[in-house]
């Protein structure tokens, strides 16, 4: 695979102007149509900002609202209900309940999850949901599924060798969750029993899941400490069918994304570059795979001295949101103090600076 290289994205914005480029960031979003999230470790902040279709700009940026939070947050979720104008987001944290959460930021519900035992179990390490139902998933050494529309949450208990589930994605025409695991395990699980159908085992520890919608029968997957990310056929998932290299050996969780029609796919690098992989072509029919997935490939340089945290897509305006931050010297050696985190470590001048940039592609 020939890779081109070029360096023609155009940076509109950067957290030095709103002068917290040195504040860490573990993540920024696009919501709704004129807004992003900052998330910090006990911290979301919503900006506002207005875009000139016609100049291609953002020319202002206003902070909007902020919600702290009284530990550390693990992860984030939008809650896509069809009202552009009314979305809520889904946000996990140690030692509390789920939050959901309004446009302002506010706490309008929270789920407490236990078991049948009456159990509590707090801390859920990852949190999504559902787009094509009405179910928030959450996890950890379980899966929580909770009904947005009935206020009820249904607590899913696996076998303790799958501890620390991570990540996880569904489409409803392949009527069954995939669910990654730090333990090196991808567990399908059906989606009406919520029982483990088949169980794959990876070399690698699994943080990353996002089944193609428009390529049938495709599955991209990511790994910690890992360079690559793999491409599977969803009917034959013991062998990958194509690998995407990329600079990513580090326990954090650096994520891939794609535009809304699943033609490019970004990744992050710990170099401080972008490598967008596109489809070439596709050819396969319903019962046999035809060839293998062929790309083509492009490493992008930002200027960027330091690693790509995340990534984000506002599709319609063409933008892309990219948050650095090098968390390299913090040493973590297993999820248990994953928070915690020496604050003295962070602020060290090796670990470079932490911000974001916003470009137009």
């Amino acid at each position: 695979m020939n890779t081109k290289i070029i360096d023609n994205y155009k940076c509109i914005f950067s957290s030095r102007n709103l002068k917290i480029e040195n504040k860490y960031i573990q993540s920024s979003k696009f919501i709704l149509s004129n807004s992003f999230l900052i998330i910090n470790n006990k911290s979301i902040v919503k900006y506002n900002y207005d875009y000139n279709d016609k100049k291609k700009e953002i020319e202002s940026i206003n902070l909007k609202n902020e919600f702290n939070e009284n530990n550390y947050i693990y992860d984030y979720g939008n809650v896509d209900n069809g009202n552009i104008e009314n979305q809520y987001i889904c946000l996990c944290s140690k030692d509390n309940p789920i939050r959901i959460l309004n446009n302002e930021l506010s706490i309008v519900k929270s789920f407490t999850l236990e078991n049948k035992m009456k159990e509590k179990f707090l801390s859920p390490i990852f949190i999504k949901y559902d787009k094509y139902g009405i179910n928030i998933f959450t996890g950890n050494n379980f899966l929580s599924k909770i009904d947005l529309i009935k206020q009820k949450e249904l607590f899913i208990k696996f076998n303790k060798n799958y501890n620390y589930l991570s990540c996880f994605d569904f489409n409803p025409k392949y009527s069954c969750y995939f669910i990654g695991s730090y333990s090196q395990n991808l567990l399908i699980s059906d989606y009406k029993t919520d029982k483990i159908i088949e169980i794959y085992k990876h070399e690698l520890p699994i943080n990353e899941i996002n089944i193609l919608n428009t390529r049938n029968y495709k599955i991209l997957i990511g790994y910690r400490n890992s360079d690559y990310i793999c491409l599977y056929d969803i009917r034959k998932m013991n062998k990958f069918i194509n690998k995407l290299e990329r600079n990513a050996l580090t326990t954090k969780k650096i994520n891939f994304i794609l535009d809304k029609d699943e033609n490019d796919i970004y990744c992050g690098n710990l170099n401080g570059n972008i490598i967008r992989y596109s489809f070439e072509n596709e050819i396969e029919d319903n019962i046999n795979i035809i060839n293998q997935d062929k790309f083509s490939k492009e490493e992008i340089y930002l200027g960027i001295n330091n690693s790509i945290s995340s990534l984000d897509l506002e599709n319609n305006k063409k933008l892309l949101m990219v948050t650095y931050g090098n968390r390299n010297n913090l040493i973590i050696n297993s999820l248990d103090n994953i928070d915690e985190m020496d604050e003295n470590l962070i602020k060290n001048k090796d670990n470079g600076e932490f911000g974001f940039n916003i470009y137009q592609l």
